[in-house]
């Protein structure tokens, strides 16, 4: 499994905590399951969130999938003006807050991820596994019967 720093908006992380948000939509992301570490922008500029990732799948393969919802394929469609792929949102446990200062302050030269970057092996993840700590209830979703209504959805 590998660990990375992923980016999101506060309107989307919302959707995240909600549990509304079961899938992570982007151009590229990598094959295998992913260990995410959640940076939210402003206001929030902060860690605060961890997510596992899986079963990366290509957006374009719902369109046959889907090809009756005629809703379902319009979304696809929208979806991919910007989006390739997408992965099952599998966990997302709240945690702590590491804020963008205290980050900085702690990790000299932390770059705040356009995307994501992979943390791999690095002083920030060893950073981040002694710091962020769960904090609530974790979330797991079922992802074994998908309504179409719950596809490429803002």
């Amino acid at each position: 499994m590998r660990t990375m720093l992923l980016s999101f908006k506060s309107d989307v992380y919302e959707r995240v905590v909600s549990g509304e948000k079961i899938f992570e939509h982007r151009k590229v992301f990598p094959d295998e399951t992913i260990k995410a570490y959640l940076y939210v922008s402003a206001p929030k500029k902060a860690i605060t969130g961890i997510m596992i990732l899986q079963n990366k799948k290509n957006i374009a393969d719902w369109l046959e999938e889907y090809k009756d919802d005629a809703q379902a394929v319009k979304r696809i469609n929208e979806y991919l003006e910007h989006h390739k792929v997408v992965m099952q949102i599998a966990e997302f446990q709240p945690t702590n807050e590491i804020s963008l200062d205290k980050l900085r302050e702690d990790n000299p030269g932390f770059v705040v991820p356009q995307m994501y970057y992979f943390l791999d092996g690095t002083q920030l993840e060893k950073y981040l596994e002694r710091e962020i700590k769960p904090i609530g209830e974790k979330i797991k979703h079922d992802f074994s019967r998908i309504d179409s209504s719950q596809i490429c959805v803002h």
